[in-house]
């Protein structure tokens, strides 16, 4: 099972001494870490509760089912931000955006 990033240190740590990429309606902040399996927070920026949790929920579940049985394993805290639009975006096109993203961690990671 995926292993949720919680406690407000490690926000913190993946803030001000991880990497950013991506841009527009989807954003990733990682840190990598020494040890230890992935860690993941994923959060909706919108100020409607329904829509927040819309957006939390497809990219967990874009996450869950194509990225990571790859990732599992890897030491990193990664927090995914996305913005009002992931809402209503087809979920190919954010599955595509989520990987391109990862794509560049791994270049930069």
């Amino acid at each position: 099972m995926m292993e949720t990033l919680t406690r407000e240190r490690d926000f913190a740590r993946v803030f001000e001494e991880g990497k950013r990429v991506g841009g527009g309606p989807l954003r990733l902040f990682f840190y990598r870490r020494e040890a230890g399996p992935i860690r993941v927070c994923f959060v909706g920026r919108s100020k409607k509760a329904v829509r927040r949790n819309r957006i939390r929920r497809r990219l967990r579940e874009a996450f869950r089912v194509h990225y990571y049985p790859i990732w599992k394993d890897r030491p990193f805290d990664f927090v995914f931000v996305g913005d009002e639009s992931i809402a209503s975006v087809e979920f190919p096109l954010l599955v595509r955006w989520m990987g391109e993203l990862l794509g560049r961690v791994e270049q930069d990671g």
